[in-house]
């Protein structure tokens, strides 16, 4: 029988993952926090996707049942909280997947089991939640996943045969931290003026800051060794929210709905890496106080 999947955080990201694992053959339980919302999705135990109901299961946090492969989708806000709730049914030697923004929870997963196989996972693709349980997906993009160790990972192989795109990653770190660094040059720059990303290419001031932004992450980039793109940073940055012109970024989306960012794993990891390394940063010390006070305002 194929090995059954738990999903620690039933967004949209989570959700397209557990309709993916569905479509690829693997029995789905989703670790929900809420009674309410347990009994919502009791209605119709499956979750909507264009027109297809994607049948799974849900529980939540405090179920018997132990664990043995885990998706962790939640926001990195509640990623401790989540985690710490479940771990004691965590099998030695289980798979888990931290699939998240950002960098900072993936090595504390790690480090809260050592006994288990973490690998870490990053997504372009698109989704977003038209109500409780019925997904959109907005945009095809690329997961790649890759384990910290650079191991192989053969059991990927049976999890391309769902509708998601998936490539094993060598160096998942750098791909990590180049999704850090785009998220650095956009996010809070457009959760601050509250703006689409295309705004911050057509005016000057927003344009010159993103530049400024970017000159700091890359001074911490290559302190830790890391060499981001073939080119300037900005010109990476500007290229995508060139690309994404229409969105709005999560953290402006957070801030607009009064809910907390995900500034500290995103801003905040830069700046504490940052100071490890002895390297001034205070435009992004900047941005990571704003909105950290727009955050308690």
């Amino acid at each position: 029988m194929t090995q059954q999947w738990h999903i620690l955080g039933a967004g949209a990201i989570g959700s397209l993952w557990a309709c993916h694992l569905v479509d690829a053959g693997f029995p789905v339980k989703l670790i929900l926090h809420t009674q309410e919302k347990l009994d919502i999705f009791k209605q119709k135990n499956s979750i909507l996707l264009a027109d297809r109901a994607y049948p799974m299961t849900a529980e939540l946090a405090d179920a018997t049942d132990t664990i043995d492969q885990l998706l962790i989708t939640t926001k990195t806000v509640d990623t401790n909280a989540a985690f710490n709730s479940i771990q004691a049914r965590i099998n030695p030697g289980a798979r888990l997947m931290v699939l998240q923004n950002g960098m900072g929870s993936q090595q504390w997963v790690q480090a809260q089991r050592p006994d288990t196989n973490v690998t870490w996972a990053s997504t372009t693709d698109g989704a977003w939640l038209k109500a409780p349980f019925h997904l959109h997906h907005a945009g095809q993009g690329i997961t790649h996943i890759g384990s910290p160790q650079q191991q192989c990972l053969p059991w990927i192989t049976p999890l391309k045969n769902g509708f998601l795109t998936l490539e094993e990653d060598s160096d998942i770190r750098l791909t990590l931290w180049r999704k850090l660094a785009i998220n650095c040059a956009i996010n809070p720059l457009t959760a601050l003026h509250r703006c689409k990303n295309g705004a911050l290419i057509n005016n000057p001031d927003y344009l010159s800051t993103m530049a400024a932004i970017c000159r700091e992450v890359e001074l911490v980039a290559q302190a830790s060794h890391i060499e981001l793109f073939d080119g300037p940073l900005i010109e990476q940055a500007c290229h995508v929210a060139e690309i994404t012109a229409e969105n709005y970024s999560s953290m402006l989306q957070d801030v607009q709905k009064g809910r907390q960012t995900e500034i500290d794993s995103i801003t905040g990891y830069l700046c504490e890496t940052a100071k490890s390394a002895g390297i001034p940063v205070p435009i992004n010390l900047m941005l990571l106080n704003k909105i950290k006070q727009i955050q308690t305002t």
